[in-house]
């Protein structure tokens, strides 16, 4: 653990979820194996479609809607229906079979581990702050376990910009009615969580597991952390 700043008490946590709670990668890659699979072969329409094609039918659905970069859901449905409508499927039929995969697709990527270690120390966390989640992906909370913890789950979309946006961190201060700087934000990423929590007042926990330079940061945290259970040693 590393101070940038006096440590002052805070009255309240946000927590970012992919790669802070848990390891993020290998849920998504099992999810993406299974969802084009699945496509190749329920589907006439998208027989053919491999992730190459899949990734430029993505491109082309955010460039036609630059909005969907900020709603990781919204913008995998769309791109799921464009590759139903491009195979021959027709409109209609192509909405509701995209929203059946999104669905499973959904399922597949909220199969998540989450250590006893981080289970144990967000319940007793939870016993003495409000904890929020702040994320800008599209997790299952209830699906991973995870949902008994918060009191409040801000996701990106239907309107809520991404992190580094102020939209979700905003939201946060409004509903628990406290100032910015009573809420300390956990994350491990440099822009989104660090470069975030900063610019709009919140104070900073950078989970630095990999060791990344301190050097790449826009804005210093004011405490970084070499695994998440040195939060137990900070705030209990």
């Amino acid at each position: 653990m590393h101070f940038y700043r006096r440590w002052q008490p805070v009255a309240a946590i946000s927590f970012d979820l992919d790669d802070t709670l848990y390891d993020n990668g290998p849920a998504i890659v099992r999810a993406e194996q299974w969802m084009l699979s699945h496509l190749r072969s329920e589907y006439l329409a998208t027989a053919m479609l491999d992730k190459p094609r899949w990734l430029d039918l993505k491109r082309a659905v955010l460039m036609a809607r630059p909005e969907l970069r900020h709603d990781v859901s919204l913008a995998r449905h769309q791109t799921i229906r464009a590759a139903m409508v491009e195979g021959g499927m027709a409109d209609q039929q192509a909405s509701r079979e995209a929203e059946q995969v999104f669905a499973a697709f959904l399922a597949e990527r909220s199969k998540i581990e989450v250590s006893e270690s981080t289970h144990q120390l967000l319940a007793r966390l939870a016993e003495r702050y409000p904890l929020v989640v702040i994320t800008n992906g599209n997790l299952d909370l209830a699906q991973a376990g995870l949902d008994c913890y918060f009191t409040l789950v801000c996701k990106a979309g239907a309107g809520a910009r991404m992190k580094p946006a102020p939209d979700m961190f905003e939201q946060t201060r409004s509903t628990l009615k406290l100032p910015a700087g009573r809420i300390l934000h956990v994350g491990d990423h440099s822009e989104t969580d660090v470069l975030g929590a900063r610019l709009h007042g919140f104070r900073a926990a950078w989970l630095n597991e990999r060791q990344q330079p301190w050097q790449q940061l826009q804005l210093l945290p004011d405490v970084e952390l070499t695994a998440l259970e040195e939060l137990a040693e900070l705030l209990l």
